[in-house]
This record gives structure tokens, sequence and C-alpha cells, in this order.
């Protein structure tokens, strides 16, 4: 609400609409100090949804959300999109939160269970299959690829997020897909980019901007507040050493290449 005085010394108000930009995330250890930033900032005000990463695609291509975190894989789906601020979730090496597990090296996969959840990932897994281990796997949607049943010969797990994060001991054979992608490429890999809606205010993408800012200073306190507490020093080494939230020339042409490679996944059901 503002109040104008008139020439005649009357004063009258005018109602201004306050319209606060509505941002959408799914819910990550790697996401969490955006989450933490945009919620703890002092000068952005927003609608903040958390969601699936699937959700939070459709919400920004259905205009629910102006300002949104998606995966890299989704974003050439997205023709009222632009990249917007300087960070992303990457890995300039070894990610530790996109592996292939299971019993056999990735050059012997058959079959690959993957979370439809994940879909940066297992584009990057088929462009490894693909380009570097030269082998053509069946990829198989499956909810929980950690529980898969992945008894015969030749079947891997593809496991993202907290699921990578746990996988410590369980399997055979462990492989770091942002490591094989920087081994192969000599690129960084990104899978997560924020994305605003062309000719958006550039005061909120600044505002965001900050508030990111913002959450990347306090990644400790993130680890506490996020639900990582009872392995505070581990979440906390994952995101200062092998997470980088830098959206520098390097990953703009990483993320190009991997865009123009033309690589996608046509999964299957899981058969049970």
């Amino acid at each position: 609400m503002t109040t104008f005085a008139g020439d005649n010394q009357c004063s009258y108000t005018v109602w201004m609409m306050v319209t606060v930009p509505r941002i959408a995330v799914a819910p990550s250890l790697d996401a969490a100090p955006f989450i933490y930033g945009i919620r703890c900032a002092a000068d952005l005000r927003s609608g903040l949804t958390l969601s699936s990463p699937a959700e939070t695609v459709r919400s920004f291509r259905e205009g629910a959300a102006d300002l949104a975190l998606v995966p890299s894989s989704c974003v050439p789906s997205l023709p009222d999109a632009e990249l917007a601020t300087e960070y992303c979730i990457g890995s300039s090496g070894a990610s530790g939160s996109a592996l292939l597990a299971g019993g056999v090296p990735p050059a012997e996969a058959r079959r690959i269970f993957f979370d439809p959840e994940a879909p940066a990932e297992a584009r990057l897994a088929a462009y490894l299959c693909e380009r570097h281990w030269r082998t053509t796997p069946e990829f198989i949607a499956c909810p929980d690829p950690a529980s898969a049943d992945t008894g015969c010969a030749g079947d891997l797990s593809l496991l993202a997020g907290e699921r990578a994060l746990c996988a410590a001991g369980r399997y055979a054979v462990v492989c770091d897909l942002g490591a094989e992608w920087s081994r192969t490429t000599r690129q960084p890999f990104v899978f997560a980019v924020w994305v605003a809606r062309k000719g958006a205010d550039k005061a909120r993408t600044e505002a965001l901007q900050r508030a990111l800012t913002f959450g990347l200073e306090h990644a400790y306190e993130t680890v506490l507040d996020g639900g990582w507490a009872d392995k505070p020093y581990d979440a906390y080494g994952h995101l200062t050493r092998q997470t980088d939230y830098i959206f520098d020339l390097q990953k703009h042409k990483a993320l190009q290449k991997f865009w123009d490679s033309g690589i996608k996944v046509s999964p299957r059901a899981n058969p049970g």
C-alpha cells in the first residue's frame, strides 16, 4: 500500500499487488544449501515448492514456477527457459552422487536399473555406455534401483543422490559417473541447473543469486538443518569437496556437449 498527497492536500491510497517469485526445487543433499539460502536470505520473498524432479520440471513447463532447479538433461525440453544464476549442481571429477554399482564392470553391463527421477544421471550413464564403454545395455525404470533384483549376470544399479552416498561396501564394483565423464571428456559435469522464464525480471534472478550464495556460505548449518545431523561430517565433506556449485564457462561448454550428443534413454518398465 502506498499513500500519496494530491495538490489539494487530500491524500489518496493506491493498493499495489506485490508478487513474489515462485521457486521449485527437488529436495536432496546437493540442493540443501540452495533451499537453506532461499528460506533464510533476508532480501528474497518467495513461494518455495519442494517436489520431485519430474514435478519441478512440470511446474516450470506449465507456468506454476517462475524459477526452478531442474535436471540438466531436461532443459532442451523447456523452450521458454533460459539458464539463470551463476550456480548449478555439478562435479569436477568424482561426484559421489551418481554411481553404477553391481557385480560386473560397466563395460559388461547388460541391464541397468535406474530411477526415472534421476534423468540426468541416466542419460550420463547412457552416454558413457555408448561413447566410452562401447556397450548398449537395456535401461529398466525402477523407483528404487538399490533394491532391484540384480541377480542376473550383467545387471547394474544406477544410484543417484543419497542412495549413492550410502553405497560404500555394498557392491563388488562401483563406478563414479562424474569421474568417468571427466576422464573421458576432460570436462566437468552438470547434473542440475537453475532456469528462469525468458524475459523474467532480472531483479528476481539477482535476489535468488544472493540467496543461493548465502546458503553455500552456510553449508554446515545446512547439514544440521536438513536432517543429516547423524553424519554431519560426511554430508559436509560431500558438499564442500565433491559437489561443484560454480556454473562457469567450462561447465557451460560441458553441458552443451552433453546436449549435443543427442543420446537419450528409452527405458522399459521393471519386469519385477
